[in-house]
């Protein structure tokens, strides 16, 4: 990762869910023949390719948009 990791975040999630995600870890390593990654580098993987799927219009910050929120 060309970025310097800079900021931390917490994410609370079901049981239910961590479970999915680790199976969903250990079924990629299996298929790759890959040690697992970790939980955190799991879902900043899915941030990352969330962010890259958006517009760059949807990354910049548009004032009028953010009042409209605020009326509503």
């Amino acid at each position: 990762m060309a970025n310097r990791l800079t900021k931390k975040l917490q994410v609370l999630l079901s049981d239910e869910a961590v479970t999915l995600i680790n199976r969903i870890i250990l079924n990629d390593a299996l298929e790759n023949e890959e040690r697992p990654v970790s939980v955190s580098a799991f879902i900043r993987d899915l941030i990352e390719k969330e962010i890259k799927h958006r517009p760059s219009a949807a990354k910049e910050w548009d004032k009028t948009n953010i009042s409209k929120l605020k009326n509503k």
